[in-house]
């Protein structure tokens, strides 16, 4: 009994201080290169803002001066990125995000001022801010994902911009008696948590950006071991890992979809698979939602604001319209779910309704819909395998494919006057 006590004792001693070298030698890698610093912190440190509620903290690894995921803060750039998580790039490299990926196909300066939770009204109170890097271009990325709701949750919520509350009566009551229901936050965090509750992989939530409490918060925080476990996970929702990786991944990811069956869908077809989460999905796009229908006014509302402040100043507005995974991958699909139908449904009215309300204002958009589907064709999965949602490398470079053209004779024609 003794002598098993004491080996035990020996095991634990041996173990501790074996993580207490590692946690050494990776710290002092991280000290004396940044490229290793960058590599292993972690990536949501944020700070507070008036305007927006928070934004990615200055200093911290991988963004510039004032906080932007960008390699340097410009004082000019000729085109100026707003958006969300879809354009800051969660689980993808700094340099493959698209706002870089545009800028190297366009030879021109690209600074992008995004971050997880953005949206349209969050753009809008951002507007001076990018201006004063005299654009020639802005490109609101606009996502079918969550915009909706976090457009309805800063106004309605957070009691930015109140003046941009609809005026009819009859919508403020509807939207009232929905929130005594059940606040649409509570809705949308339940199952946000849900579908993150195995996986640390970014989301588009403010909450994806922030680790939760307790001894997990702390060694996410503070240890380089846990940045290295976080790196190597990062690493494995990549297209170019070895197969051996990609399926390890994989089989994670279903094992999690079957355990939470209600908040997560197994998708197949051919070589492409990935989680889906209709339910998530579906709770920021339900159009009968009189809360989701506010929030979509409201996100063509400040659109529309932004390309008057754009035609004072002699600048391009351009909406980039990001859709859903799902809806991205609708036509693979041969046995979709209820909700997943609900959701495309619902998108697909969403859609039609912002082109069109863009259209009869003359306010020029790029639809990234066809570019993310011809990475189908041409057999390259634009999405992790995992329930994230964002978009991967292959992604991030159909979208850039898609703007690239469009950006490029904006530039060129302010250049030619």
């Amino acid at each position: 009994m003794i002598g098993d006590r004491k080996r035990l004792l020996f095991y634990g001693l041996t173990a501790i201080i074996t993580f207490a070298l590692m946690e050494a030698l990776l710290a002092m890698l991280a000290w004396t290169s940044p490229k290793v610093n960058q590599l292993l912190a972690p990536p949501w440190t944020t700070v507070s803002d008036d305007r927006v509620g928070y934004r990615p903290g200055p200093g911290v690894p991988g963004h510039d001066a004032r906080g932007w995921r960008n390699p340097t803060a410009y004082r000019k750039a000729d085109v100026v990125a707003l958006g969300d998580s879809q354009t800051y790039g969660e689980n993808v490299a700094a340099a493959e995000i698209w706002p870089r990926r545009l800028e190297a196909m366009i030879s021109h300066p690209v600074y992008a001022m995004a971050y997880g939770g953005y949206g349209p009204v969050h753009s809008l109170l951002l507007w001076s801010e990018a201006t004063e890097l005299s654009p020639r271009v802005v490109i609101e990325a606009f996502y079918s994902g969550n915009d909706l709701y976090d457009a309805f949750n800063i106004v309605y919520n957070r009691g930015q911009l109140p003046e941009l509350k609809s005026a009819e009566a009859r919508t403020r009551k509807e939207v009232e008696d929905a929130e005594k229901i059940e606040p649409i936050s509570q809705r949308v965090d339940r199952l946000f948590r849900m579908g993150r509750a195995a996986s640390t992989a970014g989301q588009d939530d403010p909450g994806a950006s922030s680790p939760s409490t307790g001894l997990r918060a702390f060694l996410a925080a503070h240890s380089r071991i846990f940045g290295l476990l976080r790196r190597a996970r990062f690493e494995l929702q990549r297209n170019d890992v070895p197969p051996a990786l990609a399926d390890m991944a994989w089989e994670d990811a279903k094992a999690f979809a079957l355990q939470n069956p209600a908040c997560c869908e197994i998708f197949t077809s051919g070589e492409f698979k990935t989680i889906l989460t209709s339910d998530y999905r579906l709770s920021a796009l339900n159009l009968k939602d009189p809360r989701i229908a506010e929030g979509l006014r409201l996100c063509l509302e400040a659109i529309k604001r932004m390309n008057e402040l754009a035609s004072m100043k002699d600048i391009k507005l351009v909406v980039l319209l990001i859709p859903t995974k799902e809806l991205v991958l609708r036509e693979q699909w041969r046995s979709p779910s209820r909700n997943f139908v609900l959701l495309v449904e619902n998108e697909e009215r969403m859609w039609r309704i912002a082109k069109d309300y863009l259209g009869q204002r003359g306010i020029a958009y790029v639809d990234a819909l066809d570019a993310l589907r011809k990475q189908l064709g041409d057999r390259r999965q634009p999405y992790p395998v995992t329930q994230d949602g964002h978009p991967n490398r292959y992604g991030h470079l159909a979208i850039a494919l898609a703007l690239a053209p469009v950006i490029q004779k904006l530039t060129e024609a302010h250049r030619g006057e």
